[in-house]
């Protein structure tokens, strides 16, 4: 009789000891991979997570901590697939309803019971084979059942148009395909913006749409969950015109649709029938991701360079995360200009990698990565750390400092409190709050609202000042600021970045901002200031407080100094 096969482990916690226990758990019933760091777990899961049954993950190591790791895998939509179980000492309540957000499966606090780590180990290990057995049933029955569509849409659901797609595929004729994967830009926003309601009728809308269109040309229409819709269709050029004109013609009809809101299309022509449909809809799905949040491409078409710069992309995070380790990473200094005298009233701290073979790079090059990754929040920690350092050295040296502001994400307010370490920061130096100042990004604040404003209040309540960034660059009304418990606006001088003929909208749009916030008593800078004409214009209409390459290019710490102490 054959030995039964041993579960297979990924241990990833920075404690020996810790690991070692784990392991004298699991000693007969498992074997054990384990990693001391989240970093190199990542590289280790990216090549053998098929071969893994779960995952034991530490919350809190140097580096890259376990929520980190955690976002990785839910990125990677590795967690669909593996369990992930928290163990850690932090019972926080927050962190624990964090990792349960982020995907984990259960949460087991040190120190714990032996007997009951190990079974509920093998009972998640247990649960979710049975539930990949039941979804396999699921899949094996679904092709006789032609009743799964979703109620909204009016729609096949996901594996109801896979398996469709799959059946079409095989009896494949000659007539080139299209896979066309859908979705709304920024439909989060718009949900936040007019409702739940309002979003239910736009995904009706297109919805309606896509099943007049299949009627019409031929091919299967699905809806995927969320904002996400697909087609199979013919490859045909009037097909597609067909499609964009009549979903655009009903956008009119409501305008809300049409702000900023139009959906996105991803197309790839099936080479190969025989390839699994999953992997067909991924390859429109690479083309759709090309053209998300870009304002001025609404259609991509998918090439096979997609997927190396997506490779390429995991090359850059990985590189950037040895430069985060080895502290390669520094704040450069951008200055604040009181515009009437010329003075120097603040600054706002920039990240630059000092590369160790590629030198200075500019923020870029790295940040988007870092963004989209859900890992932008180990660089800003070392820039909170770093700039602080900074500031207090300069008060030491009797150098008047004037307060300099540090960028914080959505990623670092999901990742703990932000007022906490930053107070914990200032305090470990014995800096005053009142000489850092906060900036959040617009677009932060509005898709995250309820969450940054309990963390915005908390920023007050510590004696931190908090800017909102990029003010004009995203989807703000005027009218949202009255609600905002900020200190300053900052507004992105893109509101002028128009054409000759559409300058005078611009301006218009610039001085309602202005004058909103002379109403509410919030002081305003501008920043992305570059030109002289662009001074004498702020200057007449009453804002004094400016951030620009007219003024000055972000500059190392030291340069800054100089320009402090310059007599």
């Amino acid at each position: 009789m054959d030995a039964i096969q041993k579960r297979k482990v990924l241990v990833i916690d920075d404690s020996i000891t810790n690991r070692e226990i784990l392991k004298e758990i699991l000693k007969d019933e498992a074997d054990v991979v384990e990693f001391d760091n989240g970093h190199d777990a990542v590289n280790y899961l990216m090549d053998h997570f098929y071969e893994l049954d779960i995952v034991l993950l530490d919350l809190v190591m140097p580096g890259m901590n376990g929520f980190e790791v955690l976002k990785f895998m839910k990125n990677k939509h590795m967690i669909d697939y593996l369990p992930v179980i928290m163990i850690s000492a932090d019972d926080e309540e927050k962190n624990v309803e964090y990792a349960f957000d982020l995907g984990a499966i259960d949460y087991i606090t040190r120190p714990f019971m032996e007997r009951i780590v190990l079974r509920r180990v093998l009972t998640t290990i247990s649960l979710f084979e049975k539930q990949k057995e039941l979804i396999g049933q699921i899949d094996r029955q679904f092709k006789a059942d032609d009743q799964r569509v979703d109620e909204l849409t009016g729609l096949d659901f996901k594996q109801s148009f896979y398996n469709k797609v799959y059946t079409h595929l095989r009896n494949y004729g000659k007539d080139p395909l299209w896979m066309v994967a859908i979705d709304i830009d920024h439909f989060k926003l718009f949900n936040n913006f007019y409702g739940w309601e309002k979003g239910d009728q736009y995904l009706r809308l297109m919805g309606r749409y896509l099943k007049e269109f299949t009627r019409r040309h031929g091919g299967i229409a699905g809806y995927l969950g969320g904002d996400d819709f697909a087609v199979l269709c013919p490859k045909n050029r009037s097909v597609l015109d067909d499609m964009k004109k009549r979903i655009k013609e009903d956008m009119k009809k409501d305008e809300v649709f049409g702000i900023g809101f139009g959906p996105k299309f991803g197309f790839y022509e099936i080479d190969n029938p025989a390839e699994s449909v999953e992997k067909i809809y991924n390859k429109a799905v690479i083309a759709l991701a090309s053209v998300s949040g870009d304002y001025t491409r609404h259609i991509a078409w998918y090439d096979p360079v997609m997927a190396g710069q997506l490779q390429t992309e995991y090359e850059l995070l990985s590189d950037i995360r040895r430069g985060i380790e080895d502290e390669e990473f520094f704040p450069f200094l951008q200055p604040k200009v009181d515009m009437n005298t010329g003075k120097i009233v603040g600054a706002e701290a920039l990240a630059r990698w000092y590369h160790r073979e590629k030198g200075i790079m500019a923020s870029g090059s790295f940040i988007p990565v870092l963004e989209h990754t859900g890992f932008v929040a180990s660089l800003d920690k070392l820039m909170w750390k770093q700039t602080i350092k900074w500031i207090k050295e300069m008060a030491d040296a009797n150098v008047d400092v004037p307060p300099v502001s540090v960028n914080v994400s959505r990623a670092d307010f999901y990742a703990g409190s932000v007022s906490e370490y930053l107070s914990e920061l200032c305090d470990e130096r014995n800096l005053s709050h009142d000489l850092l100042q906060v900036e959040i990004t617009e677009s932060a604040y509005i898709e995250d609202y309820i969450m940054i404003e309990e963390e915005v209040e908390n920023l007050h309540k510590a004696g931190f000042k908090v800017l909102m960034d990029d003010f004009g660059s995203g989807y703000s009304s005027l009218n949202a600021l009255k609600n905002m418990s900020i200190d300053i606006l900052k507004i992105d001088m893109k509101f002028l970045d128009l054409d000759q003929e559409n300058i005078v909208k611009g301006i218009g749009i610039l001085e309602g901002v202005l004058n909103m916030a002379k109403v509410l008593n919030l002081p305003t800078v501008v920043e992305g200031v570059e030109t002289e004409e662009q001074v004498e214009l702020l200057k007449g209409r009453g804002c004094n407080i400016a951030q620009g390459y007219y003024y000055y290019h972000p500059m190392p710490c030291e340069d800054f100094e100089s320009l402090l102490t310059k007599k």
